[in-house]
């Protein structure tokens, strides 16, 4: 399924406006709107949503983000961004989770990769998220 009717499939079962979905979400209304018509009416390109987008819609419609992608088509697609439109800054993600030296040779590598082989190695790394997601959380939870 696309985003865009999981989220218009959603927002009817809960009976909410674009709104209050968004509100739910912590991203614009605007925002929503562009996803739910598939690309951005004002440059024609397709939404694609960074992880931090993705964990906020799941967040919004109460599940994980593992349960989201897991509904979504394999290949929805994911902006893993770059250090210049904000997705890495520094030494952290976006969201403030510490990026090892590891990640950063993938981000960088994945950044530079022509847009097709970049798109097949996102669906590789979020697989790989998708399986080990409940062995890092408990390998986390274990920590505190």
């Amino acid at each position: 399924m696309k985003l865009s009717d999981l989220i218009i499939d959603y927002r009817k079962r809960m009976n909410i406006s674009q709104r209050e979905f968004s509100r739910q979400c912590d991203i614009s209304n605007t925002y929503i709107s562009f996803i739910e018509k598939g690309k951005n009416p004002r440059t024609g390109k397709p939404m694609v949503p960074t992880l931090e987008q993705y964990k906020k819609i799941a967040t919004g419609m109460g599940i994980s983000v593992q349960r989201l992608f897991e509904l979504l088509d394999k290949d929805a697609p994911v902006n893993m961004g770059s250090s210049s439109d904000g997705f890495f800054s520094g030494s952290y993600f976006s969201d403030g989770v510490p990026q090892t030296e590891e990640a950063r040779i993938l981000a960088k590598g994945i950044d530079q990769l022509p847009k097709e082989q970049r798109e097949q190695a996102l669906s590789v790394v979020r697989a790989m998220f998708l399986k080990y997601a409940d062995y890092f959380e408990k390998e986390n939870a274990d920590d505190t």
